[in-house]
């Protein structure tokens, strides 16, 4: 047992050669990981455009459906426009927007137009989307 202890306090710590293998070996970790973390990350900021997006259209959806479009001679494709002073959809949904968000029915589809979740569709930020292809798209 002696030998033992005398061993043990001789023993002053890890050599280079050691602590250079477990910075290897960490190096390695975080180059695997920081990529594969870096995607997750992109993909929820996509997926919470998406979500904003047809919240965004489930919102104009229920001004449509109170206000009574479609009957009774009033309007039947609305168009409702959010700026960033001016949420026409305010008591339906509270956001904020950097640039105008449109929201317009055209015949029995809902298409957004303005908003970042257009680009994640499309890759093209100047066009709009359709509801289902927001839906398809958060599918995936």
């Amino acid at each position: 047992m002696r030998k033992h202890l005398k061993y043990l306090k001789k023993e002053k710590g890890m050599t280079l050669v050691e602590l250079l293998a477990v910075l290897v070996i960490l190096a390695i970790i975080a180059a695997i990981a920081i990529p594969l973390i870096s995607g997750q990350i992109q993909k929820s900021k996509e997926q919470s455009y998406i979500n904003e997006a047809l919240n965004i259209i489930s919102a104009a959806k229920l001004k449509y459906a109170q206000e009574g479009f479609g009957k009774d001679g009033k309007e039947a494709a609305p168009t409702y426009t959010i700026t960033s002073g001016n949420n026409v959809l305010s008591g339906y949904i509270d956001i904020k927007v950097e640039k105008d968000v449109t929201v317009k029915l055209s015949g029995n589809i809902w298409s957004i137009s303005g908003h970042p979740a257009v680009k994640v569709v499309t890759n093209d930020s100047n066009g709009s989307v359709t509801e289902s292809q927001l839906r398809s798209k958060l599918k995936e």
